[in-house]
């Protein structure tokens, strides 16, 4: 046996509305000695997404609902500090669906980019681990390489297809998932204008992720000043939001134009709101436009040639990303992830573990 001790945050209770800290029990244990062709995982950065939010529900989904008494799952990276998997050696780094925890016991896995196992959760079984990507930072395979990035790929490029010279609108731009979205559709051709909060994400949108064009929702009519930047029309509306501001991009949508439904987190994801909107979906048939709506794992097949591309795009320069890193212990991530329902996170929301040691 080792002598780590980890700290795991169970989730067990139901949330209502905003998480809390009540909704979780801290379990202290020890971590087992790695059986042949396992490692032990230190946990160094926990990655967030608002979907996280969702799987806590007791309900369908896409995803089965993290259990009571179940480990919270979770997409991070670590380093193994316990080895009996030759092609994972003390000191690699690794990532995968290590969880809420400070050490996670974990199977090595071959390759580098992994099915998101993180996402539809494998109860009861270790999870696979795979070495980050020589050359590319350790975060880059939670945000840009990830979930997120894979979405944004597949989003915008297969379900969106954006020309050259269309005009491009992405909401939640600022964020993990829009901010490479809206990159890729600039690198089509396309003009992009992205919708965010504050002047310091539309300033990093325009100076930085270059997309042409910055709506500021909390300072802005974001319907009228869309009117104003695409007298045209919106070719295609990439919306991560939903509510008032799919209502918005509806109302500016171009003939035969497309909306691109990636996520809706003015909802909070939780069982008890209520969605607002859009109530305009009559614009759409006007328009003979059309809504497309998916999910990622929808291309799983296909997530070794999406991360090869991005890959390119990122080494080249053509694709930035923010990292937004938050220093705590793993009994911090209810507060962390809650702040992506408050729109305080800009880019990937990360929290960064400190210890303990071993």
């Amino acid at each position: 046996m080792t002598t780590f001790e980890n700290r795991r945050m169970l989730l067990t209770s139901r949330p209502e509305w905003t998480l809390k800290h009540s909704d979780f029990t801290v379990e202290k244990t020890g971590v087992p000695t790695p059986g042949a062709g396992q490692v032990v995982v230190k946990v160094r950065w926990l990655a967030f997404d608002p979907a996280m939010r969702g799987w806590m529900n007791d309900g369908p989904s896409y995803a089965p609902p993290v259990a009571l008494g179940e480990l919270m799952r979770g997409h991070g990276v670590g380093e193994v500090v316990d080895s009996a998997a030759p092609e994972l050696p003390v000191g690699t780094q690794v990532h995968g669906n290590l969880g809420w925890q400070d050490f996670a016991l974990c199977r090595a896995g071959a390759g580098t980019i992994g099915g998101l196992e993180h996402v539809h959760g494998q109860a009861g079984a270790l999870p696979t681990v795979r070495k980050v990507p020589d050359g590319i930072a350790p975060t880059a395979v939670l945000g840009v390489l990830g979930t997120t990035g894979l979405t944004a790929y597949f989003g915008m490029l297969e379900l969106g297809a954006p020309r050259p010279g269309d005009v491009v609108v992405v909401s939640g731009a600022a964020g993990a998932t829009g901010s490479v979205a809206g990159q890729l559709a600039r690198l089509a051709g396309a003009r992009t204008i992205g919708i965010a909060g504050g002047p310091a994400k539309t300033r990093w949108l325009v100076e930085t992720a270059r997309f042409h064009d910055a709506v500021d929702y909390k300072s802005e009519d974001v319907s009228a000043r869309l009117a104003e930047l695409a007298p045209g029309g919106v070719n295609l509306f990439y919306d991560n939001v939903a509510g008032p501001v799919l209502e918005a991009g509806i109302r500016n949508i171009a003939q035969r134009g497309t909306v691109v439904l990636c996520g809706g987190i003015s909802s909070g994801y939780s069982d008890e709101a209520t969605v607002v909107g859009p109530s305009n979906l009559s614009t759409i048939t006007v328009r003979s436009a059309c809504m497309k709506g998916f999910i990622v794992t929808d291309f799983r097949d296909r997530f070794e040639e999406a991360a090869d591309r991005l890959t390119g795009w990122i080494r080249s320069g053509d694709i930035v990303w923010a990292d937004d890193i938050v220093e705590g212990t793993v009994e911090d991530a209810v507060d962390v992830l809650n702040r992506l329902f408050d729109g305080k996170n800009f880019g990937k929301q990360l929290l960064q573990l400190a210890g303990p040691a071993a």
